[in-house]
């Protein structure tokens, strides 16, 4: 008897293969982010004031609302701890069919790179706020006492100042620019809706298979009005910086013009004051008359000797107003009075000389 096996016959029916899944599941869309976002943030509300009442009863009123910011700040982190953390979705994600994946190779992120996204989405931004008002605080009576000797010295000191001049500008800079950026960003791209996914590189994947009449729809239109906002907000901004350097160069060009009014006020009775110290007995008004004859005099043509002879001892200069002392040395006329003034002696010969006496040459 030929014992037949049944299991290598010719008519065996083989079984029917194992159908195939479509994994190529599509990134999240923007609509489903902002979703997801508005659902825990509601959830996280509700855990925060519950942990708020939990704590005011163990603690009391008063306590609770002097550590109000570290109760949210536990409170969001245990939320995402009990989530994220773990590995599982957060009620958010989960409503809108979102799990997170790492940027480019569609793989679940590591526990080390979950525990960075949700420390940094929950703790740093309550780091940052207690130092900086922490460093406020035991800074403030250091700045008030350094004058600005003492700021250009240390380091410290610089930092000091950093902290209480520069930073705040540099979070308005952060409020009003880069936030909206990111986000103008988001609704063109869909990519990372926080900077904690964004630095982190955590994205959302869509794990729901979209029907044939299904369609994701897009913000693009948001980004575009951010981006005309930020457009509207650079123009006004540039605009008031050139009206402000306008305004500081007119208001230069004022106190420019009022100095040389006043210094042109004050000559005038300077000069009237030597004209009266001179003219004691004897009239000079003739003396605008002889400065002009230093125009006609051409002192290119001279030799060398006879411009030694036309200089002036005391400036070294060409004569302007050739005037002679009592003793019969030439001077400029300025030059002279000035001299005599201080000292009333021939600058050469150091014999008395009297203002009065000294006699300005015509056509010398």
């Amino acid at each position: 008897m030929t014992n037949v096996n049944s299991n290598n016959g010719p008519h065996q029916r083989q079984p029917p293969p194992a159908p195939k899944l479509d994994m190529n599941f599509t990134a999240g869309a923007q609509p489903d982010i902002i979703r997801a976002n508005q659902k825990d943030v509601y959830y996280l509300a509700v855990l925060q004031e519950q942990m708020t009442s939990v704590f005011q009863q163990f603690l009391g009123s008063r306590r609770q609302h002097q550590w109000q910011k570290e109760i949210n700040t536990l409170s969001d982190f245990s939320y995402y701890a009990l989530t994220t953390l773990l590995g599982t979705q957060t009620l958010g994600e989960e409503y809108c069919d979102l799990v997170q994946v790492n940027e480019g190779s569609q793989t679940y992120p590591l526990a080390l790179r979950r525990f960075f996204l949700v420390s940094i989405h929950t703790l740093l931004p309550y780091i940052y706020t207690r130092g900086i008002a922490e460093v406020k605080r035991r800074t403030r009576h250091q700045r008030s006492s350094l004058n600005d000797a003492e700021a250009k010295k240390t380091w410290k000191t610089t930092c000091v100042e950093f902290v209480h001049s520069r930073l705040p500008q540099v979070q308005e800079f952060f409020t009003k620019n880069v936030r909206p950026i990111h986000l103008a960003i988001f609704y063109f791209v869909g990519s990372y809706y926080n900077f904690s996914k964004r630095i982190t590189g955590i994205r959302y994947m869509f794990t729901r298979q979209l029907g044939p009449h299904e369609q994701r729809v897009g913000y693009e239109v948001l980004g575009v009005l951010i981006v005309c906002q930020l457009a509207i907000q650079s123009f006004l901004y540039a605009k008031k910086q050139i009206q402000n350097a306008r305004e500081k160069r007119e208001q230069d060009q004022k106190e420019a013009a009022k100095m040389l009014a006043e210094a042109a006020d004050s000559a005038p009775a300077v000069e009237e004051k030597e004209i009266e110290v001179v003219t004691e007995e004897d009239d000079f008004d003739f003396m605008n008359e002889f400065e002009g004859d230093e125009d006609d005099m051409s002192t290119r043509e001279l030799s060398e000797e006879e411009m030694e002879m036309l200089k002036c001892a005391l400036c070294l200069e060409p004569r302007k107003v050739t005037t002679t002392t009592p003793c019969g040395h030439l001077f400029c006329w300025s030059c002279v009075v000035e001299w005599c003034q201080n000292k009333p002696e021939c600058p050469l010969c150091r014999s008395s000389v009297n203002i009065s006496h000294l006699i300005p040459l015509n056509n010398f």
